[in-house]
């Protein structure tokens, strides 16, 4: 199963990145103290306390981080009551997470909490408080304030992405696809694009959590929107899994899914894609895709270790493609007329579809069905590749009612759902 874990390392950004804007904290900035406070040091508290909280106020407003602290530290002493306290310690959070210094952030948090601070600064605070746990390394905090302050008030994707992350770390997976569907849908509102990192959190918490169909549903929204071959391959491959998948019969379907889906093949795979084309019987596809691997010398070539062998193979791909195109494939359809059976209708079509003739593999591959006789497998597969035929030769619409109605779990069906994924990228 593909691990997403590599593509999320890194790119949820700690709380700390961007202090001042992470969560909103407007009241943390230089300008903290309330100007009603400010108005109300100036007319109606002593001078003691008054002349060196403005300074502090002042001092902050310039960046002066710690001459607003020393002011406030003169200040402080002549405090009459909890509101010309909590002022201070208002002056003093703003100071220290402009300093960075976050342990002491923390403490004058606590305190100016204690001593009272508008709703607002309690929002801001809350936030900053998430902040500083990140950045002092006591991650479970930070995520326990940050999921208090997102409950609370809501917040940006990047924060419940944070809370998404570390609770896939700490493998509670059910709570990991939450926060991490949280930031989808946040990012979806903000009108911003399909972000990776976020889906790659569910997928990861789905996979590790062992739930398999919750795991291959996200493959399949998710493979479309974002169209990369780390989402395509494990949701193509995935057919493989199926109870009464076997190689010999979906195996090319497998790697036809690939190949449009843009996934890049092993030579290995290509060579095991052209061998299978021609024992199935469909010669002009193996030929196209072993063609490129003789050009290149990969097989045939002095590296080749069975080099004779497989010289031998391709040249019976390509005779065997001359003849069908010469004429081979036209007396297989005369012949399928006379077949108590679909079958051989069935194969040439797919032959066709596989020479690349869409329109004539979708007219003998209907015809196979409609005479019937089929295997219920065989004829799930043949629907499968009849809307393949039919979405390549662009009746997109027709294709996804014909896949819709194949329903065998050979990888058949988990194959027509891929496809109908492929056909809206």
């Amino acid at each position: 199963m593909q691990s997403f874990g590599k593509a999320i390392r890194g790119s949820v950004p700690a709380l700390g990145l961007g202090l001042l804007t992470a969560f909103g904290v407007a009241a943390v900035t230089a300008g903290a103290a309330p100007s009603a406070f400010a108005q109300q040091v100036q007319v109606k508290v002593k001078k003691e306390f008054g002349e060196p909280f403005e300074a502090a106020r002042l001092a902050l407003q310039a960046q002066q981080f710690q001459l607003a602290l020393d002011k406030a530290a003169a200040a402080a002493p002549f405090a009459a009551d909890n509101t010309q306290k909590s002022a201070v310690e208002q002056i003093r959070v703003a100071a220290y997470a402009n300093l960075k210094n976050y342990p002491e952030t923390i403490k004058s948090i606590d305190t100016a909490l204690a001593l009272g601070v508008p709703p607002e600064m309690q929002k801001n605070y809350k936030g900053l408080l998430a902040v500083a746990y990140s950045e002092t390394g006591d991650v479970a905090k930070s995520v326990q304030i940050t999921k208090e302050y997102l409950d609370a008030y809501g917040g940006a994707a990047d924060q419940y992405a944070f809370v998404a992350r570390n609770k896939l770390n700490t493998k509670e997976y059910d709570e990991a696809v939450s926060y991490a569907q949280k930031a989808i849908d946040q990012n979806e509102k903000d009108g911003k694009g399909p972000n990776a990192t976020y889906y790659n959190i569910v997928l990861s918490a789905y996979g590790q959590g062992n739930k398999l169909a919750e795991y291959y549903n996200t493959l399949a929204k998710v493979a479309p929107i974002l169209n990369k071959d780390i989402y395509w391959r494990p949701l193509i491959e995935g057919a493989k899994r199926e109870p009464k998948y076997k190689r010999e019969e979906g195996l090319l379907d497998v790697y036809r899914a690939l190949e449009q889906a843009k996934v890049p093949l092993t030579p290995q795979q290509q060579q095991e894609m052209g061998e299978i084309a021609l024992n199935s019987g469909m010669a002009i596809e193996s030929e196209r895709v072993l063609a490129p691997l003789f050009a290149a010398g990969t097989l045939g070539g002095p590296g080749d270790a069975q080099a004779d062998r497989n010289k031998k193979f391709y040249a019976k791909a390509q005779a065997d493609a001359k003849a069908d195109k010469a004429g081979g494939l036209a007396q297989s359809e005369k012949e399928a007329a006379s077949k108590p059976t679909g079958a051989v209708y069935v194969s040439t079509g797919e032959s066709y579809l596989g020479a690349g003739d869409y329109a004539k593999a979708a007219e003998l591959l209907k015809k196979g069905l409609d005479k019937g006789g089929l295997e219920p497998g065989a004829a799930d597969l043949a629907r499968l590749r009849l809307g393949i035929a039919q979405m390549k030769g662009g009746q997109k619409e027709e294709a996804r009612k014909t896949w819709a109605e194949v329903k065998g779990d050979n990888g058949s069906a988990w194959l027509a759902k891929v496809w109908t994924a492929l056909s809206k990228v």
